[in-house]
């Protein structure tokens, strides 16, 4: 009898752990893991509308059901309502990646249970897209402000591809006696690179990849870029405004998830981090000095791998993933107040190798030790940036020195603002150089040439007491007063 009474109990618990429950009849419901707010905004961030329902334009939810298996993960997932087969498919994709779910228990043991989620679809429709040419066709007024195209000055066309990423030149039309006649282009390009990226294959200095862009002969982008490995797989997602700026970057791994995300003003620099399963990990706002570069973060918010949040809204303790500037893992943790380090902070690899020691006071950086390599360092400054030789008063007198306001400009009395990046290595010279927003009449040539003089007139940046490359921004901006002599605005 005894037998038989095991035998039957062995029969009995799979099906217990097999069942699928409702939300009623469990102790605890399935819930995302760091809550309801951190879900939405993974499927913001993650939720690809097709472009084809982009470009008409959509406003609605896709209603699913899927079942959360004790693992955390959702399976059987199904549209119950839905918009089309095409968003229908996208809203299940996003919710299959997000493997971050706390499962629900009944009687003490995780059990499967069914949840209800609707993803909501949101895009304005797009006017200005050409069915017939596959192209973005829109019209700007003398100031480049889009405008109907009855009072255009200039034109632009952007050919995209099914997705809505550019395949081809970018084309700059200026509305002559009621023709178009043709200024200019960016160049189309799918250009061969080796890619880093610590979210694919991050024991490997890089991989074999290709970037779409349209850019121009300034290093000007034109069009969203999207970076891509050798199967197709999305790597980065760029995203750049009228003026050339970007705008929106993300980082995907090969599972097709966002990563990493940052959100860019003039001000600020928003920065997310988020989990192999979709668990969010990290948000720091970094300030934006006057010379376009980011200052020390705030920091925000961390959680823990099971959901747990650290830190809220700038106040707890910090432990959360970084990196260091050779792309490795970099676990940190330590006292935050008012979105400022305080107290002891450390830093150490996968391997559990200790990184860096640091000391704060309510932001105030006091000392700090940092093991590269085995070698041993004491720095006081955790950070250094690039330096112009002689410092800020001589980088200003070599603008003014070198820089001729161009003739074209000044005979249209253009003015504006043109901001450049480029890196600055670790030996203090240069290279990258780019064109992060456009003026035009020549202003960004202008500068441009300008900048590239200041090779080798750079002191490198420091992280930790390392020498390491660092991307700078220089903003350039030009004026001209009514006795047309420029100005060059600090």
């Amino acid at each position: 009898m005894k037998k038989l009474f095991t035998f039957l109990l062995f029969l009995g618990t799979p099906a217990f752990a097999q069942q699928v429950y409702l939300p009623h009849e469990v102790e605890n419901k399935a819930e995302p893991a760091g809550g309801l707010a951190a879900l939405n905004q993974f499927v913001s961030s993650n939720l690809q509308v097709p472009f084809s329902s982009s470009v008409k334009g959509v406003n609605g939810r896709v209603y699913l059901k899927g079942v959360v298996q004790p693992d955390g993960s959702m399976s059987d997932i199904e549209v119950t309502r839905g918009i089309d087969t095409l968003c229908n498919a996208a809203a299940v994709n996003v919710l299959r990646m997000y493997r971050a779910w706390r499962p629900a228990t009944l009687g003490g043991q995780k059990v499967r249970q069914t949840v209800f989620f609707p993803v909501t679809f949101k895009a304005d429709a797009k006017p200005t897209y050409d069915t017939a040419r596959r192209a973005f066709v829109d019209y700007f007024n003398e100031n480049f402000v889009p405008i109907d195209s009855a009072r255009a000055k200039y034109r632009r066309t952007m050919p995209v591809d099914e997705r809505g990423f550019v395949s081809g030149d970018v084309a700059y039309e200026e509305a002559m006696r009621r023709k178009w006649k043709r200024l200019g282009e960016a160049k189309f390009a799918k250009t061969p690179i080796r890619y880093k990226s610590r979210f694919v294959n991050p024991e490997r200095d890089s991989i074999p990849a290709y970037r779409i862009s349209a850019r121009d002969y300034n290093e000007a982008s034109h069009a969203t870029e999207v970076t891509f490995d050798s199967d197709g797989h999305m790597l980065s997602y760029v995203e750049y405004g009228v003026d050339g700026k970007a705008s929106l970057i993300k980082d995907y791994d090969l599972t097709g998830m966002v990563r990493h995300q940052q959100l860019l003003t003039d001000s600020l620099v928003t920065d997310v981090y988020w989990d192999s399963n979709g668990q969010i990990r990290a948000h720091r706002d970094f300030p934006i000095n006057k010379m376009g570069v980011k200052d020390e973060p705030f920091l925000m918010n961390s959680w823990g791998s099971d959901g747990t949040q650290y830190v809220k809204n700038g106040e707890g303790y910090w432990r959360a993933v970084g990196e260091t500037p050779h792309g490795k893992w970099l676990f940190e943790q330590g006292k935050v107040v008012n979105g400022i380090k305080d107290g002891k902070w450390s830093g150490k690899l996968a391997d559990s190798t200790q990184y860096y020691e640091e000391i704060y006071d309510l932001g105030q950086f006091k000392s700090g030790i940092s093991w590269v390599n085995g070698e041993k360092t004491e720095y006081t400054k955790p950070q250094v940036q690039p330096e112009f030789k002689g410092g800020i008063k001589e980088f200003y007198k070599f603008l003014g020195m070198n820089i001729r306001y161009p003739s074209a400009a000044a005979r249209s009395g253009v003015a504006g603002r043109v901001m450049l990046s480029f890196v600055v290595c670790e030996d203090g010279s240069m290279c990258e150089y780019k064109v992060e927003n456009r003026v035009g009449y020549g202003l960004d040539e202008e500068a441009l040439r300008v900048v590239k003089l200041m090779n080798g007139k750079w002191n490198p940046g420091e992280l930790r007491g390392q020498k390491v490359r660092v991307k700078y921004n220089v903003p350039i901006n030009f004026q001209i007063e009514t006795s047309h002599q420029m100005i060059i605005n600090r």
